[in-house]
């Protein structure tokens, strides 16, 4: 079998209902459809019985407490027979019915393969990622890879280990480091949306909590990191700094306006 799509929900049925049908609608079948439902009461368990006696051929599920979406992942992978995994969580969605032809359509032999992603906001999109050809340290602390469109060769877990359960944010940030940097995985950019990851519900504030930073700081102490992510942090705000001059070099006439000042103050200088 060529991949696995592992589902975590709790208590979402709306988004689990939303995801399951964009995965019966592929017109490629060889996967299967994997649901970790976290012991839902909200009737998330009726919407996978119903596909789960109605659609799919090659559909398992199990509905169970768990300590966090990272144990309920890594039960997926447990569970998983693909030769890639596909983690598409309950209310994310493939965003067509051929995604799964186009990805698979010719022999892909990268460790992992990083799709594009459409962020959505109350039925929006806005933003779409856009991984890099070559995926680098730098691209990972500065941008880092949408989850739900990477395809993660199944082989990679038994050799580095699971998900970190102790985390509560990022474990899946962790893997990467870990495989990409770390151990050298294989990366190959897939240049199409594959999925569209919903934001609603989702706090940016959780980027500012204490655990969601120590866990980053404990990820990037290994390895020495620590010791060239100044060099990212100071091009980055070089980076920021220089935005207004691009800016500037759009507009012919300012641009114009900025050289000619520069050069009567060159003149100025030299006169001086």
């Amino acid at each position: 079998m060529k991949l696995s799509i592992i589902t975590v929900n709790l208590n979402n049925a709306r988004g689990l209902q939303k995801t399951i049908e964009s995965v019966v609608e592929q017109t490629w079948l060889d996967f299967e459809l994997i649901i970790v439902d976290g012991a839902s009461t909200d009737g998330s368990i009726e919407v996978i019985q119903h596909f789960n006696n109605s659609m799919i051929q090659q559909f398992h599920w199990l509905s169970e407490p768990d300590s966090g979406v990272y144990q309920a992942m890594n039960k997926g992978i447990r569970m998983a027979k693909g030769e890639y995994l596909l983690f598409l969580n309950s209310g994310d969605f493939l965003v067509d019915d051929r995604v799964l032809t186009e990805v698979f359509s010719i022999n892909r032999t990268a460790d992992i393969l990083c799709g594009r992603c459409d962020v959505s906001e109350n039925g929006k999109v806005v933003w779409t990622s856009n991984p890099p050809d070559l995926v680098t340290f730098g691209k990972l602390y500065n941008v880092g890879l949408a989850h739900q469109s990477t395809f993660i060769k199944r082989s990679l877990f038994d050799k580095l280990g699971l998900y970190r359960e102790d985390f509560k944010y990022n474990s899946d940030i962790d893997f990467w480091y870990r495989s990409i940097i770390l151990n050298g995985a294989t990366t190959e950019k897939v240049d199409l949306v594959v999925s569209d990851y919903n934001l609603d519900g989702f706090s940016s504030k959780e980027h500012q909590t204490p655990v969601y930073k120590n866990e980053m700081s404990e990820i990037l102490s290994q390895a020495n990191f620590d010791k060239f992510i100044p060099d990212y942090i100071q091009w980055k705000e070089e980076k920021k700094s220089m935005q207004i001059y691009y800016w500037a070099k759009q507009k012919k006439t300012i641009d114009f306006i900025l050289k000619t000042a520069y050069k009567i103050a060159l003149w100025k200088n030299k006169k001086i």
